[in-house]
């Protein structure tokens, strides 16, 4: 793979027009602070270039013979002009700091206000870890640069630009001499800009692209422990981990080669300066303190300059991060539909139809998916990360519309309820967190829920806190696996008829792994459940498993089926059991082809 070769594009990426178009639109919203900071920095600018005049002053005041009065005079001068230059700097950065911090604060509730508005369907197209990558590391990298680069570009820009203004003044053929600099600084900034945009662009997808493996791999341990393909997803970090650190090297060199363009021009400038002040001294025209003075402004271009031109490489990331994060801004929600027939027909339980769905950029996704799930009956979705399972879920809970195909659910269901790895705890008591989803429901009525996945605990803290006891709800400990409990009572109060179950113990402990277990099953009882399993032992008491491999279903039938025969699960099952023996049953008996053993688990 060439190192400029980007994987695929992920959530898109607004236009320089649209990001100045935001960053214009916040300015606006503070005319009179922006005006201030323009004017506060233009007089510390105008005030520091006091100091190489004085300087120039005291030269020709030596020269002349002239008193000590006319030279301390000269010499206080300068001393002032530093101390109005350092004041007033402090004064305008004080200002400009709260204005970027104001413009920040709008532009984070704005992203983080459409990241949370942004259709599923939309982040998994883009891989979570884009997403969770400009929420991240694409802030921080803007609030940096508002906080810390901003300041000193606008003190750099304010400076060269008074200290050229004085440079003319004093002599036009100086200013000229002076200009022999600019095209080392004009070609090495356009090669410089050339290059960088591309890098620290690809620096960034390439960051996000080395997450979301990490996340896939770490997430999908388990799953890829049954299916023995740990080597390869450790293979797909590997390389997605040299591809960033190629692409940040090449960064480096890209900004190395612009710090010798940079020197280049400061020993031709300052040589032109002084080189042509010594013809304009030898002829009269110039005294020997103006040299002094246009060499002392030149000099005091070098930091400017170089903090202007070095800066480009933050300025450079900033402008990414903000385009990435107007991206988010942009994307608008896409709408929802069921699937493409115009009046699907009533079914009972779950029938999936022809169905394909496919991601626009990374072209994952399913083809020509046909399952049936009778009511009240469990089917498991099993295989390895990316190979559809969870597409599939997400297509049948209403997250993404069908490409083709369709999906009918029994006449008298509703949306399906969609319980995810993700833990979700919600502020006030467990009372409170339940009727997020049936406000109505009565303390009788929640407690019940709460027995039913084995959340006695819960129904104890409630009682004490209902009768004034020491023990409150609010003073229980959640763990993830007492959360995971409340999140399975929340989907038992709700009641539905179809369940989708995705991953719900992926990110539940080895300890708490049975409770949840046991309240999942209570859930999947009488109901119509479909059940994506990270680890074969899940799927076990399922009344019909589905392997899923290419997005495509590759074997369907019971456990005891699918372990009679040749094929990927039996020999998932296997290497799983040799490894990670399971948890026991709900029923307390062992699945067939397993012997008791007790349980351990896998790193």
């Amino acid at each position: 793979m060439s190192d400029l070769t980007s994987p695929a594009p992920l959530l898109p990426i607004a236009s320089g027009a649209r990001v100045r178009a935001v960053v214009g639109g916040l300015l606006r919203q503070h005319p009179g602070r922006a005006a201030a900071v323009a004017a506060l920095f233009l007089a510390a600018s105008a005030l520091g270039i006091v100091m190489p005049a004085c300087l120039g002053r005291i030269v020709d005041a030596v020269s002349s013979d002239a008193g000590f009065t006319t030279i301390a005079g000269w010499v206080s001068g300068a001393g002032l002009g530093v101390i109005g230059a350092a004041v007033v700097m402090l004064w305008a950065v004080r200002v400009l700091t709260g204005l970027v911090q104001d413009m920040l604060a709008t532009l984070r509730e704005d992203v983080f206000a459409s990241a949370m508005r942004l259709p599923v369907g939309a982040v998994d197209d883009g891989e979570s870890a884009d997403l969770l990558s400009r929420v991240t590391g694409d802030v921080d990298a803007v609030a940096e640069a508002g906080g810390n680069v901003a300041p000193t570009l606008l003190s750099a820009g304010f400076a060269i630009g008074v200290s050229v203004v004085a440079l003319t003044a004093l002599d036009p053929w100086l200013a000229l001499a002076g200009l022999a600099s600019a095209p080392f600084y004009v070609l090495g900034t356009r090669a410089f800009l050339r290059k960088s945009r591309v890098v620290f662009r690809e620096v960034r997808v390439r960051e996000a692209a080395r997450s979301q493996a990490v996340l896939d791999a770490v997430e999908g341990i388990e799953t890829l422990t049954a299916f023995n393909e740990q080597e390869p997803a450790l293979e797909r970090v590997r390389e997605r981990a040299e591809a960033s650190i190629r692409m940040q090297i090449e960064g480096v060199r890209v900004t190395n080669r612009l710090f010798r363009w940079i020197n280049g021009g400061e020993l031709v400038g300052l040589a032109a300066i002084l080189g042509v002040g010594f013809l304009l001294q030898s002829a009269g025209a110039i005294t020997v303190g103006a040299v002094t003075t246009a060499a002392l402004l030149f000099h005091r271009l070098f930091g400017p300059v170089g903090q202007l031109i070095f800066g480009l490489d933050d300025i450079q990331r900033a402008a990414i991060g903000l385009a990435r994060l107007v991206g988010v801004i942009d994307l608008a929600p896409a709408p929802v539909a069921r699937g493409t027939d115009a009046a699907p027909q009533a079914s009972d339980g779950i029938e999936v139809r022809d169905v394909t769905f496919h991601y626009p950029t990374t072209g994952r996704g399913i083809s020509d998916v046909n399952l049936r799930v009778a009511p009240g009956t469990t089917a498991a979705l099993v295989g390895t990360s990316g190979s559809g399972k969870s597409t599939l879920a997400r297509v049948i809970a209403g997250h993404h519309p069908p490409t083709s195909g369709s999906v009918h659910l029994a006449s008298s269901a509703e949306a399906p309820y969609y319980l995810s790895q993700e833990l979700h705890h919600f502020r006030g008591t467990i009372a409170d967190n339940l009727r997020l989803v049936a406000p109505d429901a009565s303390d009788d009525e929640i407690a019940a829920a709460l027995r039913a996945v084995g959340a006695q605990w819960a129904v104890d803290a409630m009682v004490a806190e209902r009768d004034g006891g020491a023990a409150s709800e609010s003073a229980v400990p959640l763990d993830e696996g007492r959360i995971q409990q409340l999140a399975v009572a929340r989907a038992f109060l709700a009641d539905p008829e179809v369940v989708i179950l995705d991953e719900a113990t992926a990110d539940v402990g080895l300890h708490h792994r049975e409770a949840v277990e046991d309240a999942i099953a209570a859930l999947r009882e009488g109901r119509t459940a479909v059940l994506i399993a990270h680890r074969l032992q899940q799927a076990v008491t399922a009344d019909q498993i589905v392997v899923f491999a290419d997005g495509r279903p590759t074997q369907r039938g019971t456990h005891e089926e699918l372990l009679a025969i040749e094929g990927l699960y039996r020999d998932s099952w296997l290497a799983q059991t040799r490894s990670t023996p399971p948890s026991p049953t709900p029923t307390g008996q062992t699945p067939t082809g397993q012997t008791p053993t007790t349980e351990t688990e896998t790193p």
